[in-house]
């Protein structure tokens, strides 16, 4: 008689039948990894290392020749060369001032023609030479110095027609962080023709923390060195207080060479 109310309780707790089913825990996915974030572009980079270099020829040829350089040679100005400056400028000078006027020049082939200019310490500037028709290949330097010891301080990097120096944040400096008094040489490696000149100015921009004194790496070079930890921060900024010279050194260019200084009022 007990043998039935044994089973009835063995059939109810399941043992020896078959296993009750199991409830299955799921588990949830992995969320999605977010899409990267798009890339900011940067408007005026720092040059990459793989910059375009100035070409040495053009300085060769220029230092052998500018001991007979003849005095800058005036011409008018095209219209259509001057819309072209107008546009180059929009783009390596944007936001700067002019400084003076357009100069136009008339050079020959393998010649070069001289202006005076001068850098305040607390100015940026930019220059830029715009051939007419029959330039082929212009160039650009700034030099300190009288012949036969001219000293090239910055020279463009470009190719073709159109020449600047210290264009879209690259900025010209005075060397040292002093009142700089030089000249600006076009050259007209190939072709002939007139070639428009003008300076733009602007204030420096500020220096980087740790940065060396801004000016004393020519432009379109590689960037000042690093200061060591010890210099002080203070360092890296340019006099404030310095003036320009009243007037450029006599030996800074030919005579009767036109300037990119500001005209008298």
């Amino acid at each position: 008689m007990a043998a039935a109310p044994l089973a009835a309780l063995l059939a109810a707790s399941g043992c020896g039948g078959a296993s009750a089913p199991r409830a299955e825990v799921l588990q949830p996915s992995p969320p999605p990894a977010p899409a990267p974030a798009p890339t900011r572009e940067v408007r005026n980079p720092p040059p990459p290392s793989d910059a375009p270099e100035p070409d040495p020829e053009a300085a060769r040829l220029f230092l052998s020749r500018v001991g007979q350089q003849r005095p800058a040679a005036s011409a008018p100005a095209p219209r259509v060369t001057a819309l072209a400056l107008a546009n180059t400028a929009r783009g390596e000078a944007r936001g700067m001032t002019p400084l003076g006027d357009v100069v136009s020049l008339a050079i020959e082939e393998g010649e070069s023609s001289a202006i005076p200019v001068r850098v305040a310490p607390a100015e940026c500037a930019v220059f830029i030479a715009q051939g007419g028709l029959g330039v082929i290949e212009v160039d650009l330097f700034v030099t300190k110095g009288a012949p036969p010891s001219h000293e090239i301080v910055g020279q463009d990097a470009d190719s073709g027609p159109i020449a600047v120096i210290g264009g879209r944040g690259a900025c010209f400096t005075s060397p040292g962080g002093a009142p700089f008094a030089g000249s600006l040489h076009a050259q007209v490696r190939r072709g002939a023709g007139v070639v428009l000149v003008q300076g733009y100015r602007g204030p420096r921009p500020a220096a980087p923390p740790g940065a060396g004194p801004p000016g004393a790496t020519p432009p379109d070079t590689a960037p000042p060195a690093a200061a060591p930890p010890s210099a002080p921060p203070s360092s890296a900024a340019p006099p404030s207080s310095a003036a320009p010279p009243s007037a450029p050194p006599s030996s800074a260019a030919p005579p009767g060479a036109a300037s990119l200084r500001d005209p008298p009022r």
